[in-house]
């Protein structure tokens, strides 16, 4: 019987970080996509989002980026969104294959 996984690994940030997403049939790769976080890309964006975030969930991310600047609160959502978008992708292919 054959077996589809995926598996998510971060990227370093010289290519660009984000995650590189392999998918594996019977344990070897077939396929996959990459997934980077272009944080200056959506300076402006980040803003409004950080603006719109109530203290707690400003407090919530900013430990997450283990930093007290908003721009790496942004980060840290992007690198987030960026794996479930990975996530996503990966378990869309193995359910398509069962």
């Amino acid at each position: 019987m054959t077996t589809y996984a995926y598996e998510i690994k971060p990227r370093r940030s010289e290519v660009g970080g984000g995650w590189q997403l392999r998918l594996l049939q019977d344990g070897n790769e077939v396929g996959g996509g990459v997934f980077p976080v272009d944080q200056e890309a959506e300076r402006r964006s980040g803003i409004e989002w950080f603006n719109a975030l109530t203290e707690d969930e400003r407090a919530s991310w900013l430990a997450k980026a283990e930093s007290a600047r908003p721009e790496d609160a942004w980060g840290a959502y992007l690198t987030d969104a960026a794996f479930l978008d990975a996530h996503a992708e990966g378990e869309s292919w193995v359910a398509a294959r069962q």
